[in-house]
């Protein structure tokens, strides 16, 4: 779909066929998600997570993990469709974000395409929580670009809900607002600061004995940031060329600056696991640099399919290395659908 997109098409303008392509896209990923079975990193961790909950209350549900992870876990034993529905939901919010925010780019295809190898894969098949918690920032970046500040707020607020580290975006986005809308600038604050007080500030134990004291160590974590630190190091220096809405740019170089941080907590802290779960966050930044490529790069019309076909390579060799090298791909592969087991 990424050659066949249309080389000259004015940005955001897809057409009937593209429209029903992305989703067929999200129907698909989000099925493949919700009946997968024994796939993923973290299966057994929410599998037990479910079984602890599915025989108590929402109210401990609700405080057992993530407030809105631990709703849909509670929902879904309630009806009877297992761990099967939450990941489906999950899967869904994050198809859906990464979709939004493509579609505001030059090549949009290019942008869908470079998330699949780890935030579509790895990410939404294992770390299913953080997962639709990056779909709803997504989706609140998408409505900042589309000029629908308190929609972004509300998306903020459930990717807090989803996954309390989101909270740390926060700030991301008080950054883009500060300067045209101080008082949803100092709303953003507010829900910031609660998110901290109420979600995540009541976990940092949990966080720092699951990653900071344990010493935890993410294999291929420098590696992932690099992925991410390639393309923000492109956006800052041409940043004059890269082409997003006013609104929404300031969030997308604070994003492409969190990564470069990210490189120098990565050496500081004692738990690369901890750096590498928070920076997924920020690797979104990938597709913004895949989508606007061409304006980033000053790549001609003429030459836009050479580019492309180039660009697909390299989303290629990023699959392909973690496949084969990857020190935890066992847990994704072979790829086990729950139909399977009847």
């Amino acid at each position: 779909m990424a050659l066949a997109y249309p080389v000259g098409a004015p940005r955001g303008s897809l057409r009937g066929g593209q429209i029903f392509a992305l989703a067929l896209f999200v129907i698909f990923y989000t099925a493949l998600g919700a009946f997968r079975y024994e796939t993923g990193g973290d299966w057994l961790t929410y599998d037990e997570m479910f079984e602890d909950m599915r025989v108590d209350t929402l109210a401990y549900a609700m405080t057992r993990t993530d407030p809105l992870y631990g709703f849909f876990n509670w929902l879904s034993a309630q009806l009877g469709t297992g761990i099967y529905l939450v990941n489906g939901v999950c899967c869904l919010v994050l198809a859906y974000g990464v979709v939004r925010v493509a579609t505001s780019f030059r090549e949009p295809w290019l942008a869908v395409l470079i998330a699949v190898p780890y935030l579509l894969i790895v990410v939404g098949f294992g770390y299913v929580r953080q997962g639709a918690a990056i779909g709803m920032m997504l989706l609140a970046i998408a409505s900042m670009d589309r000029s629908n500040p308190i929609r972004t707020l509300v998306y903020l607020a459930i990717a807090v809900a989803f996954h309390s580290t989101a909270a740390l975006t926060i700030p991301l986005f008080v950054f883009g607002m500060a300067p045209r809308n101080k008082l949803l600038a100092t709303a953003a604050g507010v829900v910031g600061a609660a998110a901290f007080v109420f979600v995540l500030a009541p976990r940092l134990n949990s966080f720092e004995l699951g990653y900071l004291e344990a010493e935890y160590d993410s294999g291929g974590a420098a590696a992932r940031l690099v992925m991410s630190l390639v393309p923000s190091a492109l956006i800052v220096l041409r940043w004059r060329h890269f082409v997003a809405g006013a609104k929404v740019r300031p969030v997308w170089l604070m994003m492409a600056v969190a990564n470069f941080i990210a490189v120098v907590a990565l050496v500081l802290s004692p738990s690369s696991t901890a750096v590498d779960r928070i920076a997924l966050f920020f690797s979104v930044i990938q597709m913004a640099a895949f989508g606007e490529f061409r304006a980033l790069a000053g790549v001609s019309d003429r030459m836009a399919q050479f580019t492309r076909l180039i660009l697909i390579g390299v989303a290629v060799a990023v699959q392909s290395v973690w496949l084969i090298f990857g020190t935890h791909a066992i847990f994704w592969v072979p790829y086990q659908s729950v139909f399977e087991n009847l």
